[in-house]
This record gives C-alpha cells, sequence and structure tokens, in this order.
C-alpha cells in the first residue's frame, strides 16, 4: 500500500482540537454554490494545507491516499535517487529507485505525482472562486497569494521533476482535468513567475502568516531558488543576478541560526531561520499529522534501553555522504551516526550510517511521528545560491562569493578557505549543499543544476557501483497510470518509452 504501513504500532488518538489547518469535509467545497462568504474563502484555503500534509484520504490512515506532498516521498526521493543516500526495504519499487532501474509503473512516482496535483487543484478553486466573494480586500489577497504561492511551488518541482507536464490553471474536473497534453516548459515557467511575483506583492494580512503559512518573503525566496534554477539551464547571467537579488532580499528577515543542530529541536519550531516550513504536528484535526522522518530514517534499536519506539530505518545514508564530513563540521553529528548510545550508557555499533537530525531526542523520546517541521526553504540556502550564481556570472568567485559560502561554513565550525578557481568553487558549493541539506529535498536537484549530464552519471556510479545511472535519469518517468488516463496525450520521457 502507499505508505508502506508507516504507523506499524497504531493507537488511534484522534484529535478533536482547532487548528488552522481543521476544515469541513472536501465535498462540501466542489460546488458553486459554496463559494458565497468570507468564511468559505477561508477554509477553501486552509485545505491546500491539508493537501501538502495529509493528502486527501477518505479511508484515514490505511488509505493509499494518505500523505501529502512533503509527507515522506518528496525528500525520501530526493536523496535515494541520488549519492546521498540508499533504501533498506527489498521491496522492488524501491530497489529500483535506489539502483537507477526506475521505470513508469513505480509507485512512489505516481503517488508523488498525484499529490502534487491534488494540491494544484485545490489551489486553483482558491484561484477561480475566491476573487468573487465580497470579503475584505487585504484577506482576499492574502489567501489568493497562499494558493499562487503553492500552485507554483508544486508546478516548479514538477518540472524540475518530470520536465513538460500538464498545465492545469483552473478548476476543472473528471476527464476534462485528465486529457490534457505536457504543456512546454516556457508556459509552466511562466505561471510559476506570475504566481510568486503576485504572492510577493499582495501576502499582507499579518494573521495568516507563520507557523505553516508563508509570507511574502517565501514567494521571494522561491523566486530566488527558481531564478537560479533558470540561469543554470538557460546559462544565463540576468537570471543569476535575479536570484541574488531576491536571495539578498530575504536575509534580513530571516537570520541563520546560531547553532545548526538548534534548527531542529521541537522547541525551536519555526525558527527564523526557516522562511517557509510544513507544519507536520499530531495534535492537529484529523490526529495523523505527525511527520514521518523517525519512523522511516531512526535504526531499530532495543525500545527498553530508549531506542525509537516504530523505527525502521528505509533509508540510510551512504558512506560516503558521510565521509565528506571533517571531523570538525558539527553538522555530522546532528545529521548522521554510526552507533548509538543508549540510557544506560551502553552503545549499539549501526550497519550503516542512519540520519538522526529530525530527532529531537529529548523532546520526543519515543522518537515516533514527529512534530518536527520541514525546513523546505531556509535561510542557508539563500547564501549558497549567491555563492553559486556570484561564480557563474563572473567564470570565478569574487569576495561576496566567498563570503557567502563561509557564512554557511563558519556556523558548523569549518574555517577553511574555499578554492578561488571556478570550478574549484562550484565543487565547495555543492558539496556545501549536500552537507547543510540531507533529506531536506535537494541533493538531486543540485546535481542535476550544477553537473553535466556524464558528471552526473559518474557521481552516482562512483557511490553506488551496483547501480545504473544514465543521463536520462535527469528526470523522472511520466506515471504510466497518467499516460493511460490521458489516452495517450501525455508522452514518456526519453529514456522511458519502452521500460
Amino acid at each position: 500500500m502507499k505508505r508502506n504501513i508507516l504507523y506499524l504500532c497504531v493507537i488511534a488518538l484522534f484529535s478533536s482540537c482547532s487548528g488552522f489547518l481543521d476544515e469541513e469535509p472536501k465535498g462540501s467545497i466542489t460546488t458553486e454554490s459554496y463559494y458565497k462568504t468570507e468564511q468559505h474563502a477561508v477554509t477553501a484555503t486552509n485545505a491546500i494545507y491539508d493537501y501538502i500534509i495529509a493528502g486527501y484520504s477518505p479511508g484515514g490512515l490505511w488509505d493509499n491516499n494518505f500523505g501529502g506532498v512533503f509527507f515522506n516521498y518528496y525528500w525520501v526521493l530526493q536523496d535515494v535517487f541520488s549519492d546521498n543516500a540508499k533504501s533498506q526495504i527489498t521491496s522492488s519499487t524501491y530497489q529500483s529507485i535506489d539502483n537507477f532501474q526506475i521505470d513508469a509503473y513505480n509507485e512512489p512516482l505516481e503517488y508523488l505525482w498525484r499529490d502534487f496535483y491534488q494540491v494544484i487543484k485545490t489551489c486553483n478553486v482558491v484561484i477561480d472562486h475566491v476573487p468573487a466573494i465580497e470579503m475584505d480586500e487585504t484577506l482576499k489577497n492574502n489567501l489568493l497569494s497562499e494558493a499562487r504561492f503553492f500552485r507554483a511551488y508544486m508546478y516548479f518541482d514538477l518540472v524540475r521533476m518530470f520536465g513538460p507536464v500538464p498545465l492545469r490553471v483552473h478548476d476543472m474536473n473528471g476527464a476534462e482535468d485528465e486529457q490534457l497534453p505536457r504543456a512546454s516548459e516556457e508556459d509552466i515557467y511562466t505561471v510559476i513567475l506570475d504566481d510568486l511575483k503576485f504572492a510577493e506583492k499582495n501576502m499582507n494580512y499579518s494573521q495568516r502568516q507563520g507557523g505553516g503559512r508563508p509570507y511574502a518573503l517565501s514567494a521571494t525566496a522561491l523566486l530566488a531558488r527558481v531564478y537560479n534554477t533558470l540561469g543554470a539551464e538557460r546559462q544565463s547571467k540576468d537570471y543569476y543576478q535575479l536570484a541574488i537579488d531576491c536571495a539578498k532580499k530575504v536575509i534580513p528577515s530571516f537570520p541563520l541560526q546560531e547553532k545548526f543542530a538548534d534548527l531542529f529541536l521541537i522547541s525551536n519550531r519555526f525558527n527564523s531561520e526557516i522562511i517557509w516550513g510544513a507544519n507536520f504536528n499530531t495534535t492537529l484535526s484529523e490526529g495523523w499529522k505527525g511527520g514521518q522522518f523517525l519512523v522511516r530514517l531512526l535504526p531499530s534499536l532495543d525500545t527498553s534501553l530508549g531506542g525509537p519506539d516504530n523505527a525502521q530505518g528505509w533509508e540510510v545514508a551512504t558512506d560516503d555522504l558521510y565521509s565528506i564530513y571533517s571531523s570538525l563540521d558539527q553538522r555530522r553529528n546532528v545529521t548522521l551516526a554510526k552507533s548509538f548510545t543508549y540510557n544506560d550508557g551502553s552503545k549499539a555499533t549501526l550497519n550503516a550510517p542512519y540520519i538522526f537530525k529530525y530527532w529531537d531526542r529529548e523532546a520526543e523520546p519515543h522518537g515516533n511521528s514527529s512534530d518536527a517541521v520541514f525546513p523546505a526553504i531556509r535561510t542557508a540556502e539563500m547564501y549558497l545560491i549567491i555563492a553559486e550564481a556570484l561564480n557563474e556570472i563572473n567564470g570565478g568567485p569574487n569576495d561576496e562569493a566567498r563570503e557567502a559560502i563561509q557564512t554557511v561554513r563558519k556556523r558548523s565550525g569549518i574555517v577553511k578557505k574555499p578554492d578561488t578557481t571556478y570550478e574549484g568553487f562550484k565543487k565547495h558549493v555543492l558539496e556545501e549543499y549536500r552537507k547543510e541539506f540531507v533529506m531536506e529535498g535537494h541533493r538531486w536537484f543540485d546535481m542535476k543544476r550544477m553537473l553535466a549530464p556524464e558528471e552526473f552519471v559518474s557521481f552516482i556510479q562512483a557511490v553506488k557501483p551496483d547501480a545504473t545511472p544514465k543521463a536520462y535519469h535527469r528526470y523522472f518517468p511520466i506515471p504510466q497510470h497518467e499516460i493511460n488516463l490521458s489516452q495517450g496525450l501525455i508522452t514518456q520521457n526519453e529514456g522511458y518509452e519502452t521500460k
């Protein structure tokens, strides 16, 4: 089943408390007659957050649809389909991702595609229906900005993962929604940029910002990411400069945390460095909205001595990832561990480097579902975007580029100066992305953007000798299910046609 039955030891605790994700049943916001009042507009917008976290799951926890975009597949696929991590799940579904033998029938990809488009559909409901409602204009524009921010986010990741995809920008149903061909990347990026610029300008209703909702500067930060990607894809100094400009706008309002470890403390949720993060919280409505970082990533150990409950260790870091950290790098011991110390002081040696960064052992000693926030956009990335983009613009790092990368390094205790050549500095920036953002949904994207196809392949082969990476693995296959629904209007990506 879709989510691999993540909660193997379930105690049914369905919360009745009210949070900002509480909403009326989704079936009640699908008719034209519904969208009449300000509360209808708020409810429709709140539904977006539910799809991001829990997805549309009328069958509850055991529904194949359970789990939204950031629930697990998003950040798992990014690292396993790279040199960062490997799967310990024996099923062919995950082994094919790990070994780069993925095909159009892969279920995690199919469900992730579905999650993206469920969020887009919910955003389109708001964008199409809220403008006609008589209500406070500042609130209205903020709700529209939230919807357009998330629609842009979904399309940006879709186009990076799959290349051209169907462009759905209105609230449609049934075959009308499914039978659309792939749009051009140009048209998709036009929507992305228009949405983010609108959100950047109109997200001004302060009561609906923070705690899992975006700020205007969240749109600016995402624009920095988009422009940096376009700079690389189109070899454009103009886009790189736009990326730098956006990143510089964001940094003053979202200062780096003093310590890397503080980023992941439960008491420090939504800290100053998180520009936007997905709000996983076990106390929100419907009960099962805790993050799956601990269930998936922590090792199975003796719970009677303080080992985590229900830990499956399905994904582990590669030895190569562990080896790139120096012993002085404070990120290593926060992010990864090769051993575990029990409450009585005894130690267990682990079979691989496990990913511990999301476990606040003091706040969540049982290590089950977590209240950890998924840090989707944070300030360290803004500094590295500046460093990367300046290196590309100038054909080598200037003082500002070196200062930007050193700002990230110094926080982790690294004082070694970066290379001053173009290629050497680019290598250092790519390495800093790798060390900083383990299991945060970055690595595959960073490799695709910063490496030539043959380099991408060689990086993977060096770490995973049994894998068979190809240049076409810079994109995922289009799920066959979607090709079938479109009655052939959607075509397959190169390299996957006969697989």
